[in-house]
């Protein structure tokens, strides 16, 4: 008997990728907006959807991050800080709600509605270090798009604001960031890490690209960030200041920016990540973060690989893009095979997913990878569309 082809069997894997980003768009009386899922991350979270910018201009919905941005940029406290999430009900209420949903799957989910609420800090206190410095990147994105420029000059005095908020948290030349407040929130990242100051140093380059005076040597900063992260050992860039832990993120960033590599540098970072575990087919850290740098609810939760050994959909998109990049058509390739192969199977993006059990979504006795989820398709589309297009 001839076998009949699944619905996600018959798209192709760049429609599966939109589609994705489509279900989380949300259309609400004062504008359409992204949320970072479907399921336990049905929230307006700013770190997410700032990385998915990208995606929503490539497919052509760059109205829903004006919409986005300007409604962040009316949240922004007194001090230059945006929120870490929008939502009208406390997120972490959200998160458990929606989690308990796949013990009793019976209950209603909760609707994402107004009157949203700006929420700034996290459980432990923390704010999102690198949200100000991803709204700035998603506006100068979105400054470059047909109808980019005068959404720009309406609400630069604000965007102005948002990167001030940094002017306090730097110390000794470096953005310094509390424990989890970086996307790898599982983690007691204190201190100094790499993505955060790259990302410091990309927003720096771009503003005063476009004409902002900046109080920032951004040489001098490139040059700390190479004596300070870069192994020679290993010939890529460390993830955390007094670690030995490489994640793939910062890594990947740095090859992806055209502000502060030289094609050199690019070229042996490239040949280096990919001798190394976390290039893995986005693979986030190696090794594992150490146990006492894990909160406990993330133990208790199974979530202690979470930003280690998985490997997570966004960062598959941007090493898909990079290699792209460099010209490495055999690992694009590869790549996109594994991609399109995930994407088929699931019909949707899917979060992360487990490399020791057939690369399923993961999922814990607790939790669920999301799915569908609006970072990793905006990677996803970004890439797909550039690779398909050769």
């Amino acid at each position: 008997m001839k076998k009949v082809p699944s619905v996600s069997e018959s798209l192709s894997p760049l429609v599966i990728a939109e589609a994705s980003l489509r279900a989380n768009i949300i259309e609400l009386p004062t504008g359409r907006f992204l949320a970072a899922g479907l399921n336990q991350f049905r929230t307006l979270w700013t770190r997410d959807f700032c990385h998915a910018v990208r995606g929503l201009i490539v497919m052509g919905e760059a109205s829903v991050a004006t919409d986005h941005l300007s409604r962040l940029l009316q949240c922004v406290r007194k001090d230059g800080l945006v929120p870490r999430v929008l939502d009208n009900r406390i997120v972490q209420w959200r998160v458990a709600y929606q989690t308990i949903r796949k013990i009793f799957p019976f209950l209603p989910q909760l609707s994402l509605k107004e009157h949203l609420r700006p929420q700034y800090t996290d459980e432990h206190g923390s704010h999102a270090v690198d949200s100000n410095l991803l709204v700035l990147l998603a506006a100068i994105q979105l400054r470059a798009t047909p109808q980019g420029e005068a959404w720009w000059q309406q609400n630069e005095s604000e965007l102005q604001r948002v990167w001030s908020w940094y002017d306090s948290k730097i110390k000794d030349g470096f953005v310094q960031q509390t424990a989890f407040a970086d996307w790898q929130d599982s983690v007691r990242r204190n201190g100094v890490t790499f993505l955060t100051n790259l990302f410091y140093l990309l927003a720096a380059k771009r503003l005063a690209a476009i004409g902002w005076t900046i109080s920032v040597d951004t040489d001098a900063l490139a040059q700390r960030l190479r004596d300070t992260f870069f192994d020679e050992k290993s010939g890529v860039f460390l993830s955390l200041l007094g670690s030995d832990v490489v994640s793939v993120d910062g890594n990947l960033i740095a090859l992806e920016a055209a502000e502060f590599l030289t094609k050199e540098e690019k070229e042996n970072l490239w040949q280096s990540l990919k001798r190394h575990p976390v290039t893995a087919l986005g693979i986030c850290s190696h090794p594992e973060w150490p146990k006492r740098d894990i909160a406990w609810h993330v133990h208790f939760a199974g979530l202690k690989r979470y930003h280690g050994g998985l490997a997570w959909s966004w960062l598959m998109g941007l090493a898909l893009k990079v290699g792209h990049q460099q010209g490495d058509q055999e690992f694009v390739q590869m790549l996109r095979t594994k991609i399109h192969g995930l994407l088929l199977r699931d019909g949707e993006v899917v979060e992360l997913y487990d490399p020791n059990d057939m690369w399923l979504p993961w999922s814990s006795w607790l939790l669920t990878a999301e799915r569908p989820f609006s970072w990793g398709a905006g990677y996803l589309i970004d890439a797909l569309h550039a690779t398909d297009k050769t």
